[in-house]
């Protein structure tokens, strides 16, 4: 730079200061809310964002929000890190620090939690659901069993009551549902057994195409959007009504080590977003369904109500189910009668 060009730039410098009040400085960058080191967690989800993860959406943003980016949940969609049914060994592993667990995949590895996946538990709603099993998710069989994985259940995934789809002349009386081919596992392909329907468990890329070559009847699936994902509401004529069939339990779970080896302020800043990303969740389900129900009525589906005969015989089915689990889980030295218990004394107690 010439010495001309230098004194130009001086001056125009010094002209800029004296237009600066005294005493000013400048404002200092955004302060982290929650300081700490940089810490990233790698978290095993499959399939796309959707409702489902939106909860761990929404602890994610806050996570990242409030430490300025030191603190990052890296979620990694489709699979990537772990298939649905070996999320768990490679939280006992550490292969990766957190992920989504959903016990219908592996019942085995965590059997008296699959509890809360038993038909027609009265959970109506998913404020209901959480609230339910944030409590349940603490008694000592079931921490102790998540404990033998090295993983800590931080906060449930909810899933919709589940709903039954299909096509043809509308089952409104259970002398309907004799011999209908419908599509269901678990406790509820047991209860279309009671309703005289014939279960049986197609996978879900394939339901669409045996409905439409009229070798299936209907779909127990959770309402609505795994309906509206598949398009199943295209080939269907009628749908149940607030039969709130069951759902089943999942949860975000993160190693052990890692969460004990977490900072305490970054453990308190997940703990205190908890209920934020159970609203976010539940928000996310709630806009999907005014969605869907929008399809569902250009489609012109009939809605079904529980008559008194289906509520009867479902009822009656219910009984020997719960019976069946709690006997199998007695045989395996667990307080099966106490968690039911638990979990039908908190249901009601969050209803009031």
């Amino acid at each position: 730079m010439t010495t001309t060009a230098r004194l130009t730039t001086t001056l125009a410098l010094g002209a800029l200061t004296a237009l600066v009040p005294a005493g000013f400085a400048p404002a200092p960058a955004a302060a982290a809310e929650v300081d700490g080191p940089a810490v990233t967690w790698q978290v095993a989800l499959w399939g796309n964002r959707r409702g489902f993860t939106e909860g761990v959406e929404r602890l994610a943003a806050v996570a990242a929000e409030k430490t300025d980016g030191k603190f990052k949940l890296d979620l990694k969609y489709g699979g990537v890190l772990s298939e649905p049914g070996d999320t768990l060994d490679g939280l006992q592993l550490g292969a990766f620090e957190a992920g989504s667990v959903c016990s219908f995949y592996n019942p085995g590895k965590t059997p008296v939690s699959t509890a809360l996946n038993l038909p027609l538990l009265p959970l109506p709603t998913l404020e209901a659901q959480h609230k339910t099993y944030d409590v349940v998710l603490k008694h000592p069989a079931i921490a102790a069993e998540w404990a033998s994985w090295n993983a800590v259940p931080l906060m449930s995934i909810l899933m919709p009551n589940y709903e039954v789809m299909g096509r043809g002349t509308p089952p409104t009386t259970v002398t309907d549902w004799q011999g209908r081919r419908i599509n269901a596992s678990g406790g509820h392909a047991a209860l279309m057994t009671i309703m005289g329907a014939v279960p049986t468990t197609i996978p879900s890329p394939d339901i669409y195409s045996t409905m439409e070559r009229g070798a299936l009847d209907g779909v127990v699936y959770p309402y609505s959007y795994a309906f509206a994902v598949y398009n199943l509401h295209e080939l269907s004529t009628w749908v149940s009504d607030g039969w709130n069939l069951g759902t089943v339990h999942c949860a975000f779970a993160v190693n052990g080590d890692a969460w004990n080896a977490l900072p305490p302020q970054y453990r308190d800043l997940i703990e205190a977003a908890i209920p934020g990303a159970y609203e976010a969740q539940i928000a996310d389900y709630a806009r999907v369904d005014a969605e869907n129900e929008a399809k569902f009525e250009a489609r012109g589906l009939q809605r079904i109500a529980m008559g008194d005969d289906v509520r009867a015989a479902l009822q009656a089915a219910v009984e020997p189910a719960w019976k069946t689990w709690v006997d199998d889980m007695t045989a395996k030295g667990q307080p099966g009668q106490e968690i039911i218990d638990l979990i039908l004394s908190t249901a009601a107690s969050v209803q009031k």
